[in-house]
């Protein structure tokens, strides 16, 4: 459900509803709402009561691990596709209002809004770069989840198991 959201994010545009960003939330909300608390179970149903504490760690530094990787990933593919369609466009600005442009969304539509008409292609190559990042960010999300889905239901068992010699340790 997680993938399927990021998906039907990768279509926003600016022309996108709040009701439509709002569905959105709540589908990946609920996705993940039914990954939260089984990935928490598989890993604490079969750490023993005394390593409670451990396991709890190690769940934290997954998530932990797993969102930072996965942010830093993401920004990197729309940061690398937003300045490069700032550097394909033959924008009649300086050098140095390109590079702030380039900084952020927040920046270009702040530039050009210092040139008048001449930065409506400014603020034009800079929104299409910035939904041409996003949409390629969320595919990417897109498709790590669905691997991780289909990895998870081909390598990782329907129930926990206890560790050895503690079978009735772990819960039904």
């Amino acid at each position: 459900m997680v993938g399927i959201s990021f998906a039907w994010v990768s279509t926003a545009s600016t022309s996108t509803s709040y009701r439509e960003i709002a569905a959105q939330m709540v589908l990946a909300g609920i996705g993940l709402g039914f990954t939260t608390a089984p990935a928490t179970e598989a890993i604490m149903g079969v750490v023993r009561i005394d390593k409670a504490g451990v396991g709890s760690a190690i769940n934290d530094a997954t998530r932990e691990l797993g969102g930072t990787l996965g942010v830093a990933m993401i920004g990197r593919v729309y940061a690398s596709i937003y300045r490069a369609g700032l550097d394909a466009q033959s924008l009649v600005i300086g050098s140095g209002d390109r590079a702030t442009a380039k900084e952020s969304i927040g920046a270009a539509i702040a530039r050009a809004q210092h040139f008048g008409a001449g930065g409506a292609d400014l603020l034009a190559t800079a929104q299409r770069s910035f939904f041409d990042g996003f949409q390629a960010g969320c595919l990417v999300a897109s498709g790590v989840l669905f691997a991780g889905a289909v990895f998870a239901g081909f390598f990782l068992p329907a129930r926990p198991t206890p560790p050895p010699g503690e079978e009735g340790a772990a819960a039904p």
